[in-house]
């Protein structure tokens, strides 16, 4: 994605976004980060923070 905001907003806009490096999706749950291996059903709260480029340069939808 081109920007931490446009993260946050296809986030809050309940997309769920997939890693081109590790293909970790993610998705908010109860406004938490949460992060799950491929199409696994179970989600785990993430500790990913969007403090640099390289943690949302690598997300798509």
């Amino acid at each position: 994605m081109e920007s931490r905001e446009a993260v946050l907003d296809a986030l809050a806009q309940g997309k769920k976004l997939t890693s081109n490096v590790t293909g970790l999706q993610y998705h908010l749950v109860d406004g938490k980060l949460h992060a799950r291996h491929g199409e696994k059903s179970d989600w785990h709260e993430s500790e990913l923070c969007f403090d640099n480029p390289p943690s949302w340069l690598n997300l798509r939808d």
